[in-house]
């Protein structure tokens, strides 16, 4: 319990140990190019002063050394950095990314959150990954452009006076104030651009026939069309603002260039060069904190949106609308305020179900039975939260379940890892699936477009019935199956002697009805027949 309490600590010294020795690498391979930059220029401008003089005792000997030393650290240096920062931008995606699904795993409503919907999970994973590569993208540029320009501005003072250097100062504090102020999230509004529009594409290709049918299809190409225009817009804005930010910045460094060499009294040739290679270094690198600080911008927005619960959807319920309990002999629920509608008043609701028996609760589109079901299976799971011994103590199947890309039998050892194929064939012909052809090896093709509508139906009941739940609640489980299926589904689901079924019907069959008192709860009336 120790060692695993610690681990998380021991996995963030080292992710902030890796980016601070990266961070040293970084400024050590740039001071190096900035000292070979300004040394190489200094070394080449004395040898001419030298070779031009008669008598000269220049010596070279020290000088070259010098240049190698600066050539061999900034290789070493540049290469340690893209290692060590890389390893260290990883650790944070990755922390980013844990940090992400544990709160989403200890949130009350997990399962029903709009986390776990494939547009917002692929930008969490976006954000992420902007908050991992702040690290180089816009940290260890400000590090090094500071760092630098401190060692800079001390060496042109050494070499020359104190005014140069403080013109240099001075432009390269200019240059990162127009690089903070003019900062957008021009990249942002890009990847959001890019996500309607590819969203827009896929929907376009999905119902075209239908709109073609309709008669809409020309409308469905001009707003594509206009999407399109939209992301072209977006891009030439990005594509402006980055350019003026650039002129603005070649301005200024030109402007403090031009006054850091008009202003120094170097005493010779070789010493002038040396302070204009080495105020050019520092320009070009002050250069950099308009990307620096679109990064920074970006990254503020992506760590927003990871520390910000991500809203509940709105039709999803509390599980304070309801007051549930499960125990040997069954399940129970109560104090559940069903609200008024035009055709009926609103009124409480609860209901008693054996073990082994099935609850129908019936009720015309939009009278609530999908709603009841998420906030019952939602409040059972809390209440059973911590007691669950082997088999799982809910499973609720969807309107809208998922169906993953694969097999038939990739998609059902997702409830059962150990089931062979032919127990899986075994079971799909209990379903009446094998009269289909199907088979465990049957591949269902991307969110199970391969099958039917009544097929998805009896494959998402039979990948929940192989988990052997406490209690099952289906949603229309019925849906798309003839009515020779129909009642064998139903037949299959009534005679599960340990577990207890919840079901949502439009209206209670003939099949149920003849086959004794069948507990039913119907949203559509004032009445409440379940017990």
């Amino acid at each position: 319990m120790v060692s695993g309490s610690r681990r998380p600590n021991v996995r963030g010294r080292r992710a902030s140990s890796l980016a601070a020795g990266g961070l040293v690498l970084a400024v050590v391979a740039e001071l190096a190019s900035a000292g070979l930059l300004g040394l190489s220029g200094w070394f080449i401008s004395a040898c001419a002063v030298a070779g031009a003089a008669t008598f000269s005792s220049f010596s070279y000997i020290a000088p070259s050394g010098g240049v190698r030393a600066f050539a061999m650290a900034r290789v070493a240096g540049n290469y340690g950095k893209r290692l060590v920062l890389h390893a260290a931008a990883l650790h944070r995606i990755a922390a980013a990314r844990t940090g992400l699904f544990d709160r989403a795993a200890a949130g009350e409503r997990a399962q029903e959150d709009r986390l776990w919907s494939g547009d917002l999970l692929d930008r969490s994973m976006a954000d992420a990954d902007s908050v991992g590569m702040a690290l180089i993208e816009c940290t260890a540029p400000v590090a090094v452009t500071a760092a630098l320009t401190v060692g800079a501005v001390l060496a042109v003072a050494a070499s020359t006076s104190l005014v140069p250097a403080v013109v240099l100062a001075v432009g390269v504090v200019v240059m990162a104030v127009i690089a903070h102020r003019r900062s957008g999230t021009a990249r942002e509004a890009a990847q959001h651009t890019r996500k309607v529009l590819r969203a827009e594409v896929v929907t376009a290709v999905d119902a075209w026939t239908e709109m073609a049918s309709l008669g809409a299809a020309e409308q469905l190409a001009a707003r594509t069309t206009a999407r399109f225009t939209r992301l072209d817009t977006a891009r030439e804005a990005a594509g402006r603002r980055s350019r003026r930010t650039g002129l603005a910045g070649g301005l200024i460094a030109t402007a403090t260039l031009i006054a850091t060499a008009a202003t120094g009294s170097a005493p010779d040739a070789p010493t002038f060069v040396f302070v204009v290679l080495l105020s050019l270094g520092v320009l070009a690198q002050a250069e950099q904190l308009a990307a620096a600080a679109e990064a920074r911008a970006t990254a503020k927005v992506a760590h927003r949106r990871l520390t910000t619960s991500a809203p509940p959807t709105a039709s999803a319920p509390t599980p304070a609308d309801i007051r549930s309990w499960s125990t040997e002999q069954g399940i129970g629920f109560a104090d559940y305020l069903l609200p008024p509608m035009a055709l009926r008043p609103g009124r409480v609701l609860g209901a008693d179900v054996a073990r082994g028996t099935m609850l129908v609760v019936t009720g015309r589109s939009g009278s609530g039975k999908s709603t009841l079901l998420r906030t019952l299976a939602s409040s059972l799971r809390q209440a059973t939260e911590g007691h669950e011994r082997g088999r799982p103590a809910v499973v609720a199947v969807a309107a809208d379940d998922h169906l993953f890309t694969g097999t038939l039998g990739s998609n059902w050892r997702l409830a059962d890892p150990s089931l062979a194929d032919d127990e899986i064939d075994e079971r799909l012909a209990q379903l009446r699936l094998n009269e289909s052809g199907l088979t465990a090896t049957t591949p269902v093709g991307p969110g199970g477009r391969q099958l039917s509508g009544g097929e998805l139906r009896r494959v998402y009941l039979g990948r929940a019935l192989a988990r052997h739940p406490h209690v099952l609640i289906v949603d229309e489980p019925t849906t798309g199956l003839d009515g020779r299926t129909a009642r064998h589904v139903l037949g299959i689901l009534q005679n599960l002697p340990d577990t207890t079924v919840v079901v949502a019907l439009h209206a209670v069959p003939v099949c149920l009805e003849s086959a004794g008192h069948v507990p039913r709860l119907p949203l559509d009336h004032t009445s409440q027949e379940a017990p």
